[in-house]
C-alpha cells in the first residue's frame, strides 16, 4: 500500500494522468468456475453469486426462505471507474451495461487492513439494486440451501461464528463498526479452532447445550456444515459457495 500511495504522489509531482482504480476483487482463474463473490442482501431476500472463469461472470440468484435458484445470467466486465470513495465495476450484457458492482475503496475504511475480503457494498442489476453483507476481518463466507454463514476475526484474533437463516424473518440492516454492514444473526458461536489440512480447512465451534459446529472446506471448492449435539449428528448441508478471506489458510 505505501508504494501505491508514492506511484501515484511521483505521477502527480510529474503532472501525469493518475492510473485508472484497481478493484481488489481476485484475479480470473486459468480454467474452470470458480466463487468470485457472495452478495448477500441485507436489504432484499436474495443471495447473489459470482462466479468468474476467465473473462466470464457467471451470476446465479438464491431465494430467501428457500434457497431456490431463481435467475442465472453471463456477464463480461466493463472497465472499473472509480467515484466518492468506491470503485464502479460495470457487467456487461451483449456489450451493453447491465449492471454494476460497487466495491468500497480499501482507503476509505476505518481500518483498511481488517478488509479480508473486498467491501462490495452493493450490485446494480438492471434497474434493482441490493446492499451486500460485510464484515470485516472475515475469514470465510458462504451459502447452503438454508442460510449465509461467516467465519470471521474479532480484533484479537478469536474466532466467531455466525449464521443467517434463510427462513427467518426479513430484518433490518444495521452498521457495525470498521464499516461492518449485516443484519441481526440467527445463531452466533465463538472462540472457534481452525485446523489446516492438505487438502483444505477445517473450523470447529463448541456451542452451549452440547451442539457443535464443524465446517469442512476442500481445496477444490466443496464443502459441508455439519451440527451435532453431544456427540451425535444433527443435521449437515453441503456448502454451495464459498469465498475466503485473505488470511485464511487454504
Amino acid at each position: 500500500m505505501r508504494q501505491l500511495l508514492a506511484c501515484v504522489l511521483f505521477l502527480a509531482a510529474c503532472n501525469q494522468a493518475e492510473p485508472p482504480p484497481q478493484s481488489t476483487l481476485p484475479a480470473p482463474v486459468v480454467a474452470g468456475p470458480t466463487t468470485w463473490f457472495i452478495c448477500d442482501g441485507v436489504d432484499a431476500r436474495s443471495v447473489f453469486v459470482f462466479e468468474r472463469d476467465g473473462e466470464v461472470i457467471r451470476f446465479s440468484e438464491y431465494d430467501k426462505p428457500n434457497g431456490a435458484v431463481v435467475a442465472r445470467e453471463d456477464y463480461t466486465l466493463g472497465d472499473p471507474e472509480g467515484a466518492a470513495g468506491s470503485i464502479y465495476t460495470p457487467l456487461l450484457l451483449a456489450g451493453a451495461d447491465a449492471g454494476t458492482i460497487r466495491e468500497t475503496n480499501p482507503n476509505m475504511l476505518e481500518t483498511p487492513a481488517a478488509a479480508y475480503t473486498p467491501r462490495i457494498a452493493e450490485v446494480r442489476l438492471g434497474e434493482r439494486a441490493v446492499a451486500c453483507r460485510w464484515l470485516p476481518r472475515t475469514r470465510v463466507f458462504g451459502i447452503t440451501g438454508r442460510r449465509t454463514f461467516v467465519v470471521h476475526e474479532d480484533i484479537d484474533g478469536d474466532l466467531i461464528y455466525t449464521t443467517y437463516d434463510f427462513a427467518a424473518p426479513a430484518a433490518p440492516a444495521i452498521e457495525l463498526s470498521e464499516n461492518g454492514v449485516s443484519t441481526a444473526f440467527s445463531a452466533e458461536v465463538r472462540a472457534g479452532e481452525e485446523m489446516v489440512r492438505p487438502d483444505g480447512a477445517e473450523f470447529r465451534f463448541q456451542g452451549a447445550e452440547g451442539y457443535a459446529y464443524t465446517l469442512t472446506l476442500d481445496r477444490n471448492g466443496a464443502g459441508s456444515l455439519a451440527v451435532t449435539r453431544n456427540g451425535a449428528p444433527v443435521q449437515s448441508e453441503d456448502v454451495i459457495a464459498f469465498q475466503l478471506g485473505d488470511a485464511a489458510g487454504l
